[in-house]
């Protein structure tokens, strides 16, 4: 099986090329426990935050359990290829079922498998991000005249699981810290853009504003708290007619839960505090869909961020207070100076939607 190449990506035009660590050229074995099991590699100097924009779902519960069984599913093993290559020390996978059986088998029989050439990608942590997607709306939202099924789900999804988040970490995961943003209706939203949408009644009232979700993951790093805050907006395949306004204000809602606007709630209950002077790693699938980057402007103009690295729709987007390192995306040509895993071809480059970043 062919090892993907790394390349990088420019840190803006006026910014010079920045090579990875060296971790990302190498995938050293972890210690070994009492046990006899592999501990995680952690990077040495920094931490390495990855994205990835996955087709790792299936159309019912259990689904992708099955069909991940054996080791031998494409779609995994290019996952496993791209998160192998770069080792991340967190990773955050869109559109994957949030399914905890297929998660350790994903884990267990492409990421750490003795069966395969790849170098053992070990997360001890992950947390399966579960939203509004896959939940009956009660309404015709595709117009077939039939009210009923994926189509007229929120998210579009044909159970609640299904093509969501997968946050794996080599770093602790505070879950009783974890906040989620998937329930808050788009009404509720300050100056949105819901009367544009052309809907009425108790589908307006009702509609969650977040295709899927927004998940403020706390991770513990060297003795500091760390968010990684995952979140999944419109896929680039939504049929909704009012697709284009909703996430123009999905992406309202990211920054406003950035800054602790007062109507921004929490799942969990209290509104949401803000980040304001903390660290944070924005990720996940952001601006999917032909024209979407450009919704991105207001909220990488507040973050002061111009041009974040990203790939497929997909984004990491660091908060202020990070020395970035390096990043980039596989797939790439390779500098000059790039030294390839053992068995890499140079010459058989893979497309892959992983991107990366080194932060410090």
């Amino acid at each position: 099986m062919h090892k993907i190449l790394v390349g990088t990506l420019g840190l803006g035009l006026s910014a010079a090329l920045m090579l990875p660590a060296t971790s990302a050229l190498a995938t050293p074995a972890g210690p070994q426990t009492g046990s006899g099991a592999q501990e995680p590699a952690l990077s040495e100097t920094s931490l390495r935050v990855a994205t990835m924009a996955t087709s790792l779902t299936a159309d019912s519960p259990d689904g992708l359990y099955s069909q991940l069984l054996g080791g031998g599913d494409a779609e995994a093993n290019r996952v496993a290829d791209a998160v192998s290559q770069i080792d991340p020390d967190v990773v955050v996978l869109t559109g994957m079922d949030a399914d905890r059986k297929a998660v350790n088998v994903f884990q267990n029989s492409y990421l750490n498998s003795a069966d395969d050439q790849r170098a053992d990608s070990i997360y001890p942590y992950s947390y399966l991000a579960v939203g509004s997607k896959g939940l009956q709306s009660g309404a015709d939202l595709d117009d077939d005249r039939v009210v009923g099924g994926p189509g007229d789900a929120w998210g579009q999804g044909a159970f609640a699981e299904q093509g969501s988040v997968v946050v794996l970490s080599k770093y602790p995961i505070k879950q009783d810290s974890i906040a989620s943003v998937t329930s808050l209706k788009w009404a509720a939203v300050k100056d949105n853009r819901l009367d544009n949408a052309k809907l009425g009644g108790a589908l307006a009232a009702s509609i969650p504003v977040m295709n899927n979700g927004l998940w403020d993951i706390p991770i513990e790093y060297r003795g500091q708290r760390v968010h990684i805050l995952a979140a999944q907006t419109e896929p680039a395949q939504s049929s909704h007619s009012f697709s284009a306004l909703r996430q123009r204000d999905e992406l309202k809602v990211v920054s406003d839960y950035i800054s602790g606007a007062g109507y921004v709630h929490t799942d969990q209950g209290p509104m949401a505090k803000g980040l304001k002077g903390k660290k944070f790693i924005l990720a996940g699938a952001l601006a999917q869909g032909q024209g979407s980057a450009v919704e991105l402007d207001p909220l990488l103009e507040k973050l002061g961020k111009s041009d974040p690295v990203n790939n497929a729709g997909n984004y990491l987007i660091e908060s202020q207070g990070w020395n970035l390192l390096g990043q980039g995306r596989l797939g790439e040509s390779a500098p000059s100076s790039f030294l390839p895993l053992p068995g890499a071809v140079p010459d058989a480059v893979e497309a892959t939607e992983l991107v990366w970043s080194d932060l410090q």
